[in-house]
């Protein structure tokens, strides 16, 4: 059971992961930088006491999730864009996980609109008990009412310290599952619409690593000094080439990422495009409940 201490942790992550949540949607606008607003959302994490858990996200219309910028990153913001904002924020390894979604079309609205009204009604449902194939048929009856369809292969998921995927699935759509949300529990819930085909496969850009295995076989005295301080650094917890530029040039650590994801020594993290190439929306909450109330950290 979580205690007062971890819970205040929390609270505060939460709240200083919603505010830059907020900042960053405001500088989504056509022409902006992707890494520009990228880093001022992060900067503005640590300022407030936190650290980022992961990566900002940018992924832009049929992106679903996990484009970061890299290095010298020179994408913008197109015009008429469903851009979803992806961020986090931990305290001592206690994770939050919020994203919003900033439509530059009107016409894409209800889309938008969509991913947020089944958030809400995903939530109002929350209790200790309740089966989370049941949260996701309700996440699927909103987003098909407006006349979308949910990501079935993407969904929320249980947090605990310094592990940002804990291994209890949220699903987007009605599941049969024994799993049931837990009281004193930290999840995620982030349901996806799409006016696609409703599924997501992986893209060969990669932008986002983290730590899987530090003590694999095959490496050599350099790379296990690099997993060494990743490790130290982030802990299991996703991470960036543009938070270790001081470990190399840019194209070293493209290889040496590459190389040790490909020994087994980090997790990848391809952009996820949606299969039908729909456009895709997204909101998220983090939530937790606690003496029977569902508490929302991300509000």
């Amino acid at each position: 059971m979580i205690t007062e201490e971890e819970f205040d942790l929390l609270l505060k992550a939460g709240k200083i992961a919603a505010e830059a949540r907020d900042y960053g949607a405001k500088l989504i606008r056509p022409g902006e930088s992707v890494l520009k607003i990228c880093e001022e959302v992060e900067d503005r994490i640590i300022r407030a006491g936190a650290k980022p858990s992961f990566p900002c996200n940018l992924s832009i219309n049929e992106e679903a999730a996990h484009y970061s910028p890299v290095i010298g990153d020179e994408r913008t913001v197109p015009e008429g864009a469903l851009v979803k904002l992806d961020i986090g924020a931990q305290i001592e390894g206690y994770i939050v996980d919020t994203a919003i979604t900033v439509s530059l079309d009107e016409s894409l609205n209800p889309l938008r609109q969509a991913s947020a009204d089944a958030l809400n009604s995903a939530i109002s449902n929350l209790k200790p008990g309740v089966n989370a194939g049941e949260i996701g048929g309700i996440i699927e009856r909103i987003i098909k009412m407006g006349g979308f369809r949910p990501i079935r292969n993407l969904g929320g998921h249980l947090i605990k310290r310094y592990e940002l995927h804990a291994g209890v699935f949220i699903p987007n759509v009605f599941q049969r599952t024994s799993t049931r949300i837990s009281e004193g529990e930290t999840y995620a819930i982030e349901p996806f619409a799409t006016d696609g085909a409703g599924e997501v496969l992986e893209d060969k850009r990669v932008t986002i690593y983290a730590v899987r295995n530090t003590n694999p076989k095959r490496l050599s005295d350099v790379e296990k000094e690099m997993i060494r301080i990743l490790y130290e650094r982030f802990n299991r917890l996703p991470f960036s080439e543009r938070w270790i530029r001081d470990l190399g040039q840019p194209e070293e650590l493209r290889q040496r990422l590459k190389a040790l994801a490909s020994k087994g020594a980090l997790y990848s993290y391809p952009v996820l495009m949606e299969r039908g190439k729909g456009l895709v929306s997204q909101f998220e909450h983090t939530i937790i409940i606690r003496k029977g109330e569902v508490f929302i950290l991300t509000k």
